[in-house]
């Protein structure tokens, strides 16, 4: 959910410097490596992905998305914040890149078919070893987020792409300020992380909904919400 931990790809420059609204990374959220660790390595809900992955059909689904975003086959999950920032700097050159990006990601899946919730699991990742929460959030980041940009979300993006784009530059210093505020909460009261995160989905749903509209607003603030809903249960759009 959160991640240049988790996710770290931008070339949108701001004021405050690299910062992409469409898929945010761990340091956007600026989030410390001992916060992710602390905030997202609870044992998840009972539904957590049961299942095996097969490391063979993983590594070859992980060597074409990899080589899909403009990266060497050999780059791995182990390597997030490479991967991120190949995926959002692929996407920032416009739509037919996002499709792109989104045609590799139903690659990726179809190769895992019924492994895909295991093999991209937190929990999962963390016990293959090598690699630490920061690594393994980022990717798993990434993952949600295309999930729903590449499906639900995709046409709104699509039909609203101008809009968004001045609330990501133009506009950019006030969307960036809910990321500032989140983190200002968190530090304040760690305790009460999931209240922090449902102010903070709202901060981004009404900075969209005047920005653009409605429809951006429930989009940005869901892509928002996806990231950790695993961890703060009831949050909505």
């Amino acid at each position: 959910m959160l991640l240049r931990f988790i996710i770290g790809l931008s070339s949108v420059l701001l004021v405050t410097g690299l910062f992409n609204p469409l898929l945010p990374t761990l340091g956007d959220y600026l989030l410390t490596d001992q916060q992710v660790q602390k905030y997202f390595s609870v044992a998840g809900p009972s539904n957590l992905a049961i299942g095996t992955c097969n490391s063979v059909p993983f590594a070859s689904a992980q060597a074409g998305f990899a080589s899909s975003v403009g990266l060497a086959p050999t780059t791995t999950w182990r390597e997030a914040n490479i991967l991120t920032n190949a995926t959002i700097g692929m996407i920032d050159q416009g739509m037919d890149q996002l499709a792109a990006v989104c045609q590799a990601r139903q690659q990726f899946v179809q190769t895992l078919g019924a492994a895909y919730d295991t093999c991209t699991d937190r929990f999962y990742l963390i016990s293959l070893g090598n690699t630490d929460w920061w690594n393994v959030m980022q990717y798993t980041h990434l993952m949600k987020h295309l999930e729903f940009i590449c499906s639900t979300g995709f046409d709104v993006y699509q039909s609203n792409i101008d809009c968004i784009r001045k609330g990501e530059t133009t506009d950019g210093n006030q969307y960036r300020a809910c990321f500032y505020k989140f983190n200002a909460t968190v530090n304040a009261n760690p305790n009460n992380f999931c209240g922090a995160t449902e102010t903070f989905i709202g901060c981004i749903k009404d900075f969209f909904d005047t920005e653009c509209n409605l429809y951006v607003g429930w989009m940005q603030c869901e892509l928002e919400r996806i990231g950790f809903a695993y961890d703060c249960y009831g949050l909505s759009c």
